[in-house]
């Protein structure tokens, strides 16, 4: 009975790993961030409406657009990503990355995961410098991506 309360029971938000891949190869020191949020999508529609009756709308399905792939983690020495980001958003170049984010059970093993295909970084921001503050500094990174397939089976 433990395995179906398991299977059933909801996931926690706060064990999460993240994989970024530029032309396939993976960037493996860029895993850890404190903050993820911008996984959607959305279904636009065209409403028409039939004849002269205004009482009944008929919806169209239209265009899928997707949020914007936010992400948080303190500043910290220069990685693969960070260098890449940087190398896109002085517009030294163009570089998409796929990017796979896992959610991990108690044990850290992935019971759902979220495949980001084709993110293309377009903002970059670092916190506020305060002398009165005592926090950790963060890096709030921007992706655009083009499609996202959402894997949500536990195993």
């Amino acid at each position: 009975m433990d395995i179906l309360n398991d299977l059933f029971a909801p996931s926690v938000s706060h064990r999460f790993m993240t994989l970024f891949m530029f032309n396939g190869i993976p960037s493996p020191l860029d895993l850890s961030f404190q903050k993820i949020s911008g996984l959607s999508r959305t279904l636009n529609t065209t409403s028409m409406s039939q004849g002269g009756e205004n009482s009944r709308n008929y919806h169209f399905a239209d265009k899928i657009t997707h949020g914007s792939l936010l992400l948080e983690r303190g500043v910290m020495t220069l990685t693969p990503l960070t260098a890449q980001f940087d190398k896109v958003l002085r517009g030294e170049s163009v570089l998409y990355a796929d990017v796979v984010i896992l959610l991990l059970n108690h044990n850290r093993i992935p019971v759902s995961s979220w495949i980001i295909s084709n993110a293309l970084p377009v903002s970059w921001k670092t916190g506020d410098l305060d002398a009165h503050a005592n926090s950790i500094l963060i890096n709030s990174l921007e992706l655009r991506y083009q499609d996202m397939r959402w894997l949500g089976v536990k195993a």
